[in-house]
């Protein structure tokens, strides 16, 4: 199917990265995307020190109309976003602005309104999925994640499942939910307000957002997905069981099973994140939208401490803080279902052979990735619209070990 490649700011061997070994990197990827059976279309950078050395993409970008994939073409991170909505909450956090052993009611009072327990929650449990409301209300579907007030009610009249700080379990929507609707609060802006302001436009960033511009020519540009919502949270938040987006109950509407009858094959069509209005949401758990290039330099800069290029994000120290791990290393998370170590915001440690236990990032239900190194200053985004199966996840942790494999020093 083809694949394009950027070329390198330097040589792989000014910042420490074996050329041949890279060369192994672009290799298996290009065998992914000329496969075609692991995925339909990615993008993936790699930088050291800082710097670019590998940018490739290739595939499929929109099998309907055979649009392929390009250099600026646009992904949907899906999860990989809550790496950015933590970057947010730390530079915020380190401000002054708030503690992050804060209750929510402190900046959010309506929030234990109906249920009093909630008043024990802190901007700490929602930052390591520990609240208490993982899922739902069902209701909060696809239509209303536009609506500031609607997602605002849906989180103050949710109950708590267990006991705040009690156990971990994967918040996949509300924790978006719940930090963006903080962060009006305490700041001013949305998420993706502050992350443009903040994060993307000091670091020189064109092509990263959360919150797509109502503009028909970006739109154009951002790759269809295709994979299943395999957490059955985000199927059920999305409100697509069925392809009648705007239809809550868990019953398929006439129109949504004529729908799926005629469109079966053509997923694009069903797909909440396809669809503009949910590419235009602010959605700090799922919704951000970037090609590989521009989040890896933002990683780029997390691997260096918090500053790249003069532009300082956060300090070392805050950084440090964030990214030391809050839970058991064989803790069972109640969402998926197997052990997850979490910084404060941030998955620990599970990226690939090679890597330091500082390593840090996040996944997306698609398959992407992002992640910084900063044992080795390293930073790799994989962005893909492609399907999620065992069979593609051995092959990426494959891919990015090798990228571990090529650093060295």
């Amino acid at each position: 199917m083809g694949t394009w490649r950027l070329e390198p700011e330097v040589e792989p061997a000014q910042v420490g990265v074996d050329a041949a070994a890279l060369e192994r990197v672009a290799e298996r990827f290009e065998q992914g995307v000329n496969g075609g059976a692991l995925f339909r279309g990615a993008c993936m950078a790699v930088y050291r020190d800082g710097k670019r050395v590998l940018d490739i993409g290739g595939g499929v970008a929109r099998e309907r109309t055979g649009m392929r994939v390009a250099p600026d073409t646009l992904f949907v991170m899906f999860s990989s976003t809550k790496g950015l909505a933590a970057l947010a909450m730390l530079m915020l956090y380190e401000r002054g602005r708030f503690h992050y052993d804060e209750p929510v009611c402190k900046y959010w009072p309506d929030f234990g309104r109906d249920f009093p327990e909630k008043r024990a929650v802190t901007i700490r449990h929602i930052m390591g999925h520990r609240a208490g409301f993982p899922t739902g209300p069902e209701w909060l579907t696809a239509r209303y994640w536009g609506d500031r007030e609607a997602i605002r009610r849906a989180m103050e009249e949710i109950p708590l499942a267990w006991t705040p700080g009690e156990r971990n379990a994967y918040h996949a929507m509300n924790f978006g939910h719940m930090l963006n609707e903080l962060m009006l609060r305490i700041d001013g802006r949305d998420c993706g307000s502050f992350l443009a302001d903040e994060v993307f436009s000091p670091l020189g960033l064109h092509d990263i957002y959360l919150g797509l511009p109502d503009d028909e020519k970006l739109e154009e540009r951002v790759a269809w997905c295709y994979n299943p919502l395999g957490d059955p949270s985000v199927a059920r938040a999305s409100g697509l069981a069925s392809a009648d987006v705007d239809e809550p109950s868990a019953e398929p509407s006439e129109l949504g099973q004529n729908l799926r009858e005629r469109h079966a094959d053509t997923p694009e069509l069903t797909h909440p994140f396809n669809r503009p209005a949910v590419h235009q949401a602010v959605l700090p758990a799922s919704g951000a939208i970037s090609t590989a290039r521009d989040l890896a330099r933002v990683y780029a800069a997390l691997a260096l401490g918090g500053a790249l290029d003069g532009v300082e994000l956060v300090r070392k120290e805050s950084l440090d803080h964030a990214t030391t791990p809050t839970n058991r290393r064989d803790e069972m998370d109640g969402t998926v279902g197997f052990p997850l170590r979490w910084g404060t915001g941030w998955h620990m440690g599970l990226y690939g052979r090679g890597s330091s236990l500082r390593t840090f990032g996040h996944a997306g239900a698609g398959g992407q990735v992002a992640f910084a190194d900063p044992d080795r200053r390293l930073a790799v985004a994989f962005l893909t619209n492609g399907e999620r199966t065992r069979e593609f996840m051995l092959w990426r942790m494959k891919l990015q070990s090798l990228v571990f494999k090529a650093c060295r020093d």
